[in-house]
């Protein structure tokens, strides 16, 4: 059976570090998010932490290609900062962000958070949560990787990994299996940022929706039905 550290030591030892999280970079190929392991132990300034908590409310409800896209979008506009998008009309920003879906909603969403983050918010996070628009996976992101708080971030993948291992219930809340994570690991702001992103590049190569359980490194001791090691 599978404990939270030696999950997170197997998929390390299989990926590697992930460089999250991907900030925008102009390449031969223009200009793109890119995933750099600096990007999880470096201090940030001001403008990559904005960056960070807009893609973390571009990227709800679609996938990251489709929010970089919009990312792009609006650093290529020179929007992509909280002064403009705060005094902006909304209709405006959802024409440059088109590509994350709910563009009208995001909008809303982005120029309300603008006009939080330019009063200069301290990172706690009941205070972003209070915050219309922000749920707590988006807030967790931005704590986490905007501004390095220790915090673990749960979502789709989290549940759905975990709770094929047997680590957690089906349909167990956010909080609750935030809590008995935390409890098991160390505060490491570190580790936290690359389970995270472990579990989702996990979720792409193997733990889909319909696993691809051939090959995967956690198959062994996996709980779920027609797994190799039902142990």
């Amino acid at each position: 059976m599978w404990e939270f550290d030696g999950v997170y030591a197997k998929l390390y030892e299989t990926y590697g570090p992930q460089g999250w999280w991907p900030l925008l970079r102009m390449d031969r190929d223009g200009l793109r998010c890119h995933y750099e392991p600096e990007n999880s132990v470096r201090e940030l300034n001001g403008r990559e932490r904005f960056e960070i908590c807009v893609g973390a409310i571009l990227t709800q409800n679609t996938s990251w290609a489709n929010a970089e896209r919009a990312l792009v979008s609006l650093a290529q506009a020179g929007i992509l900062e909280p002064d403009a998008l705060a005094d902006m009309d909304l209709d405006l920003i959802a024409g440059h962000i088109r590509s994350s879906g709910y563009y009208n909603q995001k909008a809303k969403k982005l120029k309300a958070f603008a006009q939080f983050y330019r009063s200069n918010p301290p990172p706690d996070r009941k205070l972003f949560l209070a915050q219309w628009g922000l749920g707590p996976e988006t807030v967790d992101d931005m704590l986490l990787y905007a501004y390095n708080q220790p915090v673990f971030v749960i979502d789709i993948y989290t549940i759905r990994l975990f709770t094929r291992l047997g680590l957690c219930e089906a349909g167990i809340a956010y909080h609750d299996l935030q809590r008995q994570i935390m409890i098991r690991l160390k505060p490491d702001i570190l580790l936290y940022k690359e389970y995270h992103a472990l579990i989702v590049r996990h979720a792409k190569e193997y733990c889909r929706k319909k696993p691809d359980c051939s090959g995967c490194p956690l198959a062994c001791g996996c709980m779920r039905i027609g797994c190799p090691d039902k142990t």
